[in-house]
């Protein structure tokens, strides 16, 4: 019986691990590429060189630079990092033909599978910046109204922020994030790389995700990393412990190590409990046992004193 719950226990701890690296949990277990489109592709190498994404963890955002946002009004990029909320950065330009649309759309897709968990606005704010100073507030507003009427998003409106802004302040802005970009005169649009950027709400890039597909399990560990776990629940925290981030592809990864590891002091702790458990409720039944049997021998002594009291009165009389 012993024998055959250890290799239960045995059994459960390399199978759980091998049920969440193979996708039947509904987690990843293998890592993905850089993204699921390369900007880079069909350009000569001397342009290639020139566009990219070198990602700079721990790297402060100029939080002071001024922009003009969808309305036309004058903000702060630092007024997006409030009530301690990460935010997304999203670098775009408002008529592009096609890269840029196809990031967005991903984004979008990705936010919709996790809203009923975090939702823009609430949990943390989108930023969008235009990599293009001839762009204005028409532009924004017109790619913002598009974008959220298409894809059903009015609701989050409020989360969503799209920015203009001068030549200068958008390349510090880039260079910040270690977002590389050229304008091409003979394609005339901005040749550029796909991912997006997680900042902390004091403005430090804490992650990226790159290409134009993004995974829930990316989304939500970003957000609860970068937020310092200001958002999400427990369970989050300890499903960050399962997933190591991958600066090279920009994804998080199932460390199946670590589900091995606690299959296996899941595993010793059963055997232990149930070997040390058992004799001790064998011993208490037994004690029980004993109990019942020593109260039978008084009560039948009982009995016995009454019959022979009985009798001896009965010869008296």
């Amino acid at each position: 019986m012993r024998n055959g719950f250890a290799s239960f226990c045995l059994v459960l701890a390399i199978g759980l691990p091998s049920a969440f690296a193979d996708g039947s949990s509904g987690l990843r277990g293998s890592a993905r590429g850089p993204g699921d489109i390369d900007a880079k592709i069909g350009l000569p190498k001397e342009i290639q060189d020139k566009i990219g994404i070198d990602q700079k963890l721990g790297n402060q955002v100029p939080l002071q630079l001024e922009f003009v946002d969808e309305s036309g009004k004058t903000v702060k990029l630092g007024d997006f990092f409030t009530d301690g909320k990460p935010v997304i950065f999203v670098p775009a330009y408002y008529r592009c033909r096609l890269i840029c649309n196809r990031v967005l759309d991903g984004m979008f897709d990705g936010l919709k599978r996790i809203d009923a968990k975090f939702r823009p606005s609430d949990h943390f704010e989108v930023v969008v910046l235009s990599m293009d100073p001839t762009e204005n507030a028409e532009h924004a507003g017109n790619k913002k109204e598009s974008m959220l009427s298409t894809l059903g998003r009015r609701r989050s409106v409020g989360g969503w922020h799209f920015l203009t802004g001068s030549e200068s302040n958008i390349k510090q802005v880039m260079d910040s994030v270690g977002y590389r970009y050229i304008y091409d005169e003979k394609r005339s649009e901005y040749l550029h790389a796909t991912g997006v950027m997680i900042l902390t709400p004091e403005g430090i890039v804490s992650r990226y995700l790159m290409g134009i597909r993004y995974m829930p399990t990316d989304l939500e560990l970003s957000l609860v990393e970068s937020s310092k776990n200001n958002i999400g629940t427990l369970a989050d925290q300890i499903k960050l412990l399962c997933y190591a981030y991958d600066p090279r592809s920009g994804q998080y990864n199932l460390l199946v190590i670590r589900l091995v590891q606690a299959g296996a002091l899941a595993t010793i702790f059963s055997i232990c409990f149930f070997w040390f458990w058992s004799p001790l409720v064998g011993l208490f039944r037994g004690s029980n046992k004993a109990h019942v049997v020593i109260k039978n021998v008084e009560v039948s002594a009982i009995d016995g004193q009454t019959d022979v009291n009985g009798s001896s009165h009965e010869r008296q009389a």
